[in-house]
């Protein structure tokens, strides 16, 4: 990861997250590029978002798909919100980038409910409950899982 990736994505998150940003195309064009410098340079902050957004509010199939891959990308650095995300990407599928395969999004809830992503932890309290994703129902571990929400 660079340091120009680092600074792309902080300046873009920062951008993103400021009111200008919702008023302004040209902004919004310039916010998005710099998303994309800093995904492109390995930035996992980057990735992820970059990838949420393509993936989750891009306008075509192959933002969609190019958003699926940055997505995996930051999910594979350990990023725990990317991680829980390709849980639900790899539960549901979305062919022809993500295939429905139930043991790879076990591991990535699993991963990211390792680092205290909450909403991965209710999930897998959920899984343990009601034997989801190839797993047998286990009270037990479901309320382990259920003590570390806090």
């Amino acid at each position: 990861m660079s340091l120009l990736g680092n600074l792309a994505a902080w300046s873009a998150y920062g951008l993103f997250r400021s009111p200008i940003a919702r008023r302004s195309k040209w902004v919004h064009d310039k916010t998005m590029k710099l998303f994309r410098v800093g995904a492109q340079r390995g930035s996992v902050k980057a990735l992820s978002t970059y990838g949420f957004l393509l993936h989750f509010r891009g306008t075509d199939a192959a933002s969609k798909e190019q958003g699926a891959l940055y997505i995996q990308a930051a999910a594979e650095r350990g990023d725990a919100k990317s991680q829980y995300q390709m849980g639900k990407l790899y539960e549901s599928g979305y062919p022809p980038v993500i295939f429905k395969l139930t043991d790879k999004a076990f591991e990535h809830y699993q991963a990211a409910a390792e680092q205290g992503h909450p909403v991965a932890i209710q999930r897998m309290v959920g899984i343990y409950t009601n034997g989801e994703l190839g797993r047998d129902v286990d009270l037990e571990q479901a309320s382990s899982w259920e003590s570390k929400l806090g």
